[in-house]
C-alpha cells in the first residue's frame, strides 16, 4: 500500500554522482559489464535484499593510462527520497581489476576484515559502512540501480569509513574518466 501511494515519489537522475559537478564532464569511456546481469536487465534475485543479497561480479576496461584507483558507487534514483539511495560505495580499486560475486557483500565494518587489493567501503545511505542490495518498497514500481565506476588520478584517503558528500568532494578535480552499467528490480507485495 505505501509503495503504490509514494509510486511517483522519486529522487530522481540528476541527483546520481555520475550527474554531479565533480564528475559530469569525465568522458564516458570505460566499459562496465557483468556476468550477472546483462545492462539495463533485471538483477536476479540473489543479488537483492529479498534474496542472499550478494554483490554483483562487475568488471571494466579502458581506463585511462594515467588512473590511479577506480571508484565504485551504486544508486539507486527511484527510491522515494530526496537524494538517490546510496547502497555501496567502494573506493580504491585497482584500474584492471574485476570484483567477483560476492566482493562487496563479505566485507564488514570489523578490523578483523581486511579487503583483499587494499580497497575500501564507503557509508550507504543508512550510514553503515556496507553493501546493500537492491530493496525497495514493495508496489512502488521498477527501480533502477546505477553502478558507476570512475577512473581517479588519485588514490583516496579518509580519516573514517567517507559518507557519498565527502567522496564528491575528495574526487572534485580527479576524474579522468567514466563508465556505467544499470540494472533493475521491482518488489511486489505478497497478496
Amino acid at each position: 500500500m505505501i509503495g503504490r501511494l509514494l509510486k511517483h515519489i522519486r529522487a530522481g537522475n540528476k541527483w546520481l554522482t555520475w550527474f554531479q559537478i565533480e564528475a559530469v564532464k569525465a568522458p564516458v569511456s570505460i566499459a562496465v559489464t557483468s556476468e550477472s546481469f546483462a545492462h539495463g536487465a533485471e538483477i536476479p534475485i540473489c543479488y537483492t535484499q529479498s534474496g542472499e543479497n550478494l554483490s554483483p561480479a562487475l568488471a571494466w576496461k579502458n581506463a585511462p593510462a594515467n588512473t590511479r584507483s577506480i571508484l565504485l558507487v551504486i544508486e539507486d534514483p527511484d527510491a522515494p527520497l530526496l537524494r538517490p539511495f546510496v547502497h555501496s560505495i567502494v573506493y580504491n580499486l585497482p584500474p584492471g581489476s574485476a570484483l567477483a560475486e560476492g566482493a562487496i557483500s563479505c566485507l564488514n565494518a570489523s578490523a578483523a576484515s581486511s579487503p583483499p587489493d587494499n580497497f575500501r567501503l564507503g557509508r550507504c545511505t543508512f550510514g553503515r559502512e556496507a553493501h546493500r542490495g537492491p530493496g525497495p518498497i514493495p508496489d512502488h514500481g521498477p527501480h533502477h540501480y546505477y553502478f558507476q565506476i570512475f577512473a581517479l588520478d588519485i588514490s583516496l584517503t579518509f580519516p573514517s569509513p567517507p559518507r557519498r558528500k565527502e567522496v564528491l568532494a575528495a574526487i572534485d578535480g580527479h576524474v579522468l574518466a567514466k563508465g556505467l552499467l544499470v540494472g533493475t528490480y521491482e518488489r511486489l507485495s505478497r497478496r
